[in-house]
């Protein structure tokens, strides 16, 4: 039985003594199983560390016969020595522990050997004097803190580092960096690993195999001023190269497909960039506040533009592509805008004084709609007061609300072919508009559709069967001066309805006959009873009326008794063959007739405005 206790009490000293902290050679390690780490001074007084000027730490120690590689310098183990001034590690060092040389403010140099590959949080936190540090190849970590307020002029991290923890290098002195990790994770907003208030840097260059610029790496930098990346970067993050103040110009990856959130916010001196033909997406608040960016082309492809994406720029002539299906609230307010074309055929965008291109003292003279245009966005022209004429294509089937409200100087308006609906406040305070077309599509008026009108003159209503509108759809407009035109066949259910028959002056017109001229001549060439048309030199060929719904295809000879003169028949084809019975009259009706054959339809007036007269030719 003490033969028992006794090998037992020898195997726990072994073990303890095996575990221990030693002294060697004036330093402190604790010794593993096979490895050792250098620890902090284990001296009652700490005066074992604090004495030092420069310390050495080998590659291995021995105790007990037995070697040990030193693979971590510990937590803390130089904290607080003011009086070091030099380290020099070994090839063994794999880990730089957390706050390890921290506030050492007297460290000016030290050597990271390629072996290491974790530098721990606050591990050089302080060095007030550390001027330079060589980072290896081979590095994977960089903590957080770990170079905070240290001297650092010029920093390279390898390309082998897959994360730069919170402010890492933040408050150093830095003018240059090299940034080579191919994609490496870092702290965000203004824990970004350069991140400072005074920012020196000039100077940032990627390495030629980065392909992701992280978030907010390269924010506040405000004295950079030119920016290069490789065509191997093909990941950008948001807010990037925010509030680069002196970022003049700087050079997009040709693939890119997106600018991510607030990438260029803030960069004043940025006055054009060169968007790559694959881009797809314009994020939120890109260029933001870049008060000097005048010229930017957008491309043919992209289909998304952020809220506030070109807030506050300088831009003067914008072009939206036809592939564009999203503009985010206010993404172009506040520019300089003068003439802006639209393409695309549906477009959701921000509403009211969020629209795209809302201005308290807009400055658009010029707004084109393309040609393929099918949606006109609510509030898209909302209070473009300089705006005089808009010219919508054929193609528009729908315009929202408020969509040109408060133009204040526009004097013409007419509604496409395909609209069926005059939306809510459309045309609302365009006080100096005085024409309005509304086509026979239309079948509803919403409220305040026309309010406050007041220049208005006359109203071309040519549907059938008059909408029903309140007093607000034409609330202001003089309804004794304005002309309002309608179908003459229907004139007398404008007359009784509510509204419409508050008109003094309406007007039939010819089953929505618009004449280019009330009266129309020719002068033809007749010779031996025969019409010799491509040989008549005098031939005027009269304007043919214009009829909703239908295409003139050709004008043609009626027999006639007239001596001096011929009658001609404007043919007209149905756009909708469907719809030809709704609009058939009975022949002879009224002053106008219309004959439907074989899907064409025929205008036949009997008075001189188609009664057409000319000279004798001999």
């Amino acid at each position: 039985m003490k033969k028992f206790l006794f090998t037992l009490l020898a195997l726990m000293a072994c073990t303890f003594t095996y575990a221990d902290i030693v002294k060697l050679n004036g330093l402190y390690y604790s010794l593993g199983s096979t490895t050792a780490t250098l620890v902090a001074d284990q001296s009652s007084d700490k005066s074992v560390y604090s004495a030092l000027t420069s310390v050495t730490i080998p590659a291995s120690v021995t105790w007990n016969n037995y070697t040990y590689p030193v693979t971590t310098i510990g937590a803390s183990a130089f904290q607080n020595c003011t009086n070091l001034q030099s380290a020099t590690l070994s090839a063994s060092i794999k880990t730089i522990g957390t706050s390890a040389f921290e506030s050492c403010s007297n460290l000016q140099t030290v050597n990271i050997p390629s072996s290491v590959t974790a530098i721990n949080t606050d591990a050089f936190y302080y060095c007030s004097k550390l001027g330079s540090i060589d980072l290896p190849e081979g590095l994977l970590t960089i903590g957080e803190r770990a170079f905070y307020h240290c001297n650092l002029t010029n920093i390279t991290v390898p390309s082998t580092v897959t994360k730069v923890d919170n402010s890492a290098f933040k408050e150093n002195p830095t003018t240059t960096v090299i940034w080579k990790p191919v994609t490496c994770s870092v702290g965000s907003d203004d824990k970004a690993p350069f991140y400072s208030t005074n920012s020196q840097i000039t100077s940032f260059t990627f390495g030629l195999n980065v392909e992701l610029v992280p978030s907010y790496i390269c924010k506040n930098m405000s004295k950079l001023d030119t920016i290069v990346l490789p065509p191997s970067v093909n990941r950008l993050g948001q807010n990037a190269f925010m509030y680069c103040t002196s970022l003049k110009s700087i050079n997009l990856p040709v693939t890119q497909k997106t600018l991510p959130v607030g990438i260029f916010e803030g960069c004043t001196a940025l006055e054009s960039i060169e968007l790559p033909a694959t881009l797809t997406t314009i994020s939120t608040d890109v260029f933001y506040g870049c008060t000097k960016l005048a010229n930017v082309s957008l491309h043919e492809g992209l289909t998304t533009i952020g809220a506030r994406a070109f807030f506050n720029c300088k831009l003067t002539d914008i072009t939206i592509p036809s592939t564009v299906t999203s503009i985010g609230s206010g993404a172009f307010k506040g520019n300089p805008t003068v003439s802006v074309t639209w393409l695309p055929a549906t477009c959701s965008t921000g509403t009211d004084d969020s629209a795209p291109f809302y201005s308290t003292s807009s400055k658009i003279t010029s707004f084109t709609f393309g040609d393929s245009v099918q949606i006109i966005p609510a509030y898209l022209c909302k209070n473009m007061t300089l705006l005089e004429t808009v010219v919508l294509p054929p193609t528009v089937t729908s315009i929202g609300q408020q969509a040109f409200m408060y133009c204040t100087n526009l004097k013409a308006m007419e509604f496409p072919k395909g609209i069926k609906t005059v939306a809510t406040s459309v045309l609302e305070g365009c006080t100096a508009l005085q024409s309005v077309v509304i086509p026979s599509t239309v079948t509803t008026i919403n409220q305040d559709a026309f309010y406050g009108c007041s220049g208005l003159q006359e109203i071309h209503n040519y549907a059938f069967t008059p909408q029903t509108i309140t007093e607000r759809a034409v609330y202001n407009v003089n309804k004794h001066t304005c002309l309002l035109y309608v179908p003459i066949d229907y004139i007398d259910l404008y007359r009784t309805k509510t509204v419409w028959c508050d008109f003094d002056n309406i007007i039939g017109v010819a089953t929505d006959l618009q004449f280019e001229d009330q009266i129309v001549q020719v002068t033809y060439l007749k010779q031996d009873s025969t019409l010799h048309y491509m040989e008549a030199q005098n031939w005027s060929i009269p304007h043919a009326p214009r009829i909703d719904g239908f295409t003139f295809l050709k004008w043609q000879v009626l027999p006639s008794d007239l001596t001096d003169g011929i009658i001609l028949q404007a043919v007209y084809t149905a756009d909708h063959p469907t719809d030809i019975e709704s609009l058939s009259l009975s022949e002879g009706a009224g002053e106008a007739s219309k004959l439907i054959r074989q899907g064409n339809v025929y205008i036949l007036r009997d008075d001189a405005l188609f009664t057409l007269t000319g000279q004798r030719v001999k």
